[in-house]
């Protein structure tokens, strides 16, 4: 399989596991932009035992492995997709590999700046996502669906506040802003691709938002890059 189709498979990936989680976990751009998540339990095809990465001296085991290539797994799934296939099993693989990486290396930098978690607003997050259906049995089918529990829903919103607070200290993606020019190429792109699309004053929002979006995320990837090239990773498959 050529390096070409390996990362367009592997961004399709991020887009459709991405899209389903975001249904029901409202979190912000940096989140989105750093990690696909989940605690799904092992089902078949992985034996745990010993590390898949040694980060900086810290390893990554590989029953965590095993859990986050299922719940990825998971994503593609639900959404119709088949995810046993040799060429996206690949994929999934390394996706799973490069998140996890990432994931320790941001949350060791936090530790070093001795970034505490913000008890309130992990509660605050965990109701807001709560909130988005219409009972208890709803919400429970939905972190079941996405490989979660109460309590491991919670642990990956510790998880994510520690990492927010430590991106936020160093990127200001606030300062972000999209273009004249850029929003009105990137409305004429959509338009080739679907004429349908209304008129860009009645779009131009979700345009705007769109770039901004995009521009974020580069930012963080480009903040990862440097942590991770300042850092010692060994990958172990």
């Amino acid at each position: 399989m050529s390096e070409e189709t390996m990362g367009n498979q592997q961004e399709t990936i991020k887009k459709r596991s991405g899209g389903a989680f975001l249904k029901f976990l409202l979190f912000t751009i940096i989140v989105v932009a750093i990690i696909a998540v989940g605690y799904f339990a092992l089902k078949q095809g992985v034996v745990s035992g010993g590390a898949v990465a040694v980060i900086n001296g810290q390893k990554i085991m590989r029953s965590v492995y095993d859990g986050r290539y299922a719940q990825l797994a998971a994503s593609i799934a639900l959404q119709g997709q088949s995810a046993t296939t040799t060429e996206m099993q690949a994929v999934i693989k390394k996706q799973t590999l490069d998140n996890l990486v990432t994931e320790t290396l941001l949350l060791q930098a936090a530790e070093k700046e001795s970034i505490k978690i913000n008890s309130e607003e992990v509660e605050a997050a965990f109701f807001q996502n709560k909130s988005q259906f219409p009972d208890e049995e709803a919400f429970v089918k939905a972190l079941t669906d996405q490989g979660f529990t109460d309590n491991t829903f919670k642990e990956f919103l510790t998880k994510d506040n520690i990492i927010r607070q430590y991106l936020m200290a160093h990127i200001d993606v606030s300062l972000v802003t999209a273009t004249e020019k850029e929003i009105k190429a990137l409305y004429e792109q959509a338009v080739e691709s679907n004429p349908t699309i209304p008129p860009l004053d009645q779009v131009r929002v979700q345009v705007e938002n769109q770039i901004i979006q995009q521009k974020q995320q580069q930012l963080i990837s480009n903040f990862i890059q440097q942590l991770r090239a300042s850092s010692t990773v060994e990958t172990l498959i």
